[in-house]
């Protein structure tokens, strides 16, 4: 083995931990769509009427929107890539000496081995950059949506008694 290519998976090894993340991510598609994605319809169809601890469900999920799915990409990028980044910072070294690649890498080091090692971190700055940004629309858009929802004061809205229940007061 060349001694400036990283160590290797076996050809075993990358199929086992291939087939283990595709069944990770087929598992955790499957429960956003059967579980986690009927629930934030049903609750989406009728947030400007819903409080949730004192906060109205149509401003929970524009804040949702605009600065939570940005700072959960953040979480998870720092999950997933902060404990090779710094690793790599330590030793100046990628990969990191004792990690195996997937593929031929050449091993970088030095101000190299750094740049590769920030990359993370850059995208997780530019994600909390855009949640900053969406904090701002997001309190635009949820004061303009407080202004707008009618949900008991409409004098055309069928009383409690005349109307069919939703699925939500059903259960």
């Amino acid at each position: 083995m060349d001694p400036d290519l990283a160590p290797q998976y076996s050809p075993k090894e990358r199929r086992r931990r291939l087939l283990l993340h595709a069944v990770i991510g087929t598992l955790l598609g499957a429960a956003m769509y059967w579980w986690a994605l009927p629930r934030f319809r049903s609750f989406s169809a009728d947030a400007a009427c819903e409080v949730i601890f004192g906060v109205p469900g149509s401003t929970l999920l524009i804040y949702a929107a605009f600065v939570g799915v940005p700072l959960m990409a953040a979480i998870l990028i720092v999950l997933l890539t902060a404990r090779q980044s710094i690793e790599t910072i330590a030793t100046r070294r990628y990969p990191p000496p004792g990690r195996k690649v997937y593929r031929r890498i050449k091993i970088k080091k030095g101000w190299q081995a750094i740049a590769v090692a920030l990359i993370p971190a850059m995208f997780v700055t530019y994600l909390c950059v855009i949640s900053s940004q969406g904090m701002l629309k997001a309190a635009e858009l949820a004061r303009s949506t407080r202004q707008s929802a009618a949900c008991g004061t409409a004098p055309n809205k069928q009383s409690a008694g005349d109307r069919r229940s939703s699925p939500r007061e059903r259960r």
